[in-house]
């Protein structure tokens, strides 16, 4: 592992702090993009039963809600406030066609109600209140990805994870080379 100088960082323009900032947001996404990839290719590999009347197991779940939280972290923050926020640019969903769009939207919706959050409006919950407690069905919200939804949102990652690189590419062009920033 390369050792980082005790030098002091070299002086930046606003412009390229700007862009360093950028590159950083941009390195973090390839990161978060890598483990959504290596998630669902491992449920691929796995072939996880989908049950029809029971709850998925639990690493099932636990690798659903990993892929839907590394894949939506790059393009959300949260930050003590009550309205997401992109961070990554958006011209970077260019490249994906309008389905592949609105696959992208539907893994920041269920994230943003279902994974970070229990939005029980949204939710198909019926509660039955006794006097010494209650009973309640809830649908399972989660529901687990199937082996063709999979390889779909693979190629999203894939997609994204180019031109998550082309950007880092025009980037690096200017940016100093070879010190620690």
């Amino acid at each position: 592992m390369p050792r980082q100088s005790t030098l002091p960082p070299p002086a930046l323009s606003a412009e390229q702090e700007s862009k360093l900032r950028l590159y950083r947001r941009l390195w973090l996404t390839r990161i978060d993009l890598e483990e959504t990839r290596e998630t669902i290719d491992e449920l691929i590999r796995r072939k996880l039963p989908l049950p029809r009347r029971h709850r998925p197991s639990p690493l099932l779940q636990a690798l659903t809600t990993a892929l839907v939280v590394n894949y939506a972290r790059p393009f959300v923050t949260s930050r003590g406030q009550s309205i997401a926020e992109k961070a990554v640019p958006g011209s970077c969903l260019r490249v994906l066609t309008t389905d592949e769009r609105k696959s992208h939207e539907a893994l920041i919706d269920i994230r943003n109600r279902q994974v970070a959050h229990s939005d029980a409006d949204g939710l198909d919950i019926s509660i039955e209140v006794f006097p010494d407690g209650d009973g309640g069905v809830c649908r399972v919200v989660r529901s687990p990805f199937r082996q063709a939804e999979l390889r779909h949102l693979r190629r999203i990652v894939t997609k994204l994870e180019a031109e998550i690189e082309r950007n880092c590419e025009e980037l690096r062009n200017h940016l100093p080379h070879h010190v620690w920033l």
